[in-house]
């Protein structure tokens, strides 16, 4: 099978991983797409067409696989990056006892699912409060919370309720 890849793409996908081999890429928030002596490894754009492109090559089993293995990474216990945009949102939703629909990131089937949840307690790690669809309190990882949109339904935390049976 001939490549797809012309002779740049070709020469960044070498940077990258050499560079990813080496441990220089540690921490991909970090501005590592530039090659401080020369020109940009990969841009955005250009790294996104070369990742279509090998996608394109790979039996599509095997990029749906490595897709969910890319989000398992993201969403994993040691990642706590949390949604800025997201968790003022739930602080809102707490402080005015407002219904969330949210997004939340499962581990074991690397999808996220749609769910509306009351916030009875909140932290930087963890939301807890009434899931509508399991009919029960649940704990939250606040860094698998992909999306939260206030629902306007309105909710009063039990009295009995006690953060500490479930932190």
């Amino acid at each position: 099978m001939k490549s797809q890849f012309n002779q740049q793409e070709l020469k960044k996908i070498y940077q990258i991983l050499n560079s990813y081999d080496q441990g220089l890429i540690v921490n991909p928030i970090e501005s590592w797409e530039m090659d401080h002596y020369d020109e940009p490894i990969a841009d955005k754009k250009g790294l996104k067409q070369i990742l279509r492109k090998i996608e394109s090559l790979l039996p599509e089993e095997d990029a749906e696989e490595s897709k969910k293995t890319v989000l398992r990474r993201r969403y994993d216990s040691f990642n706590n990056e949390i949604n800025e945009s997201v968790y003022r949102k739930i602080e809102s939703a707490f402080e005015n006892h407002n219904t969330l629909e949210i997004g939340y990131f499962d581990m074991e089937s690397a999808e996220v699912a749609s769910r509306l949840i009351d916030v009875y307690y909140k932290s930087r790690r963890y939301v807890i409060g009434y899931c509508h669809l399991k009919r029960a309190i649940r704990k939250f990882r606040t860094s698998r919370i992909t999306s939260a949109k206030a629902t306007g339904k309105n909710y009063k935390i039990p009295d009995d309720f006690n953060k500490n049976r479930y932190l």
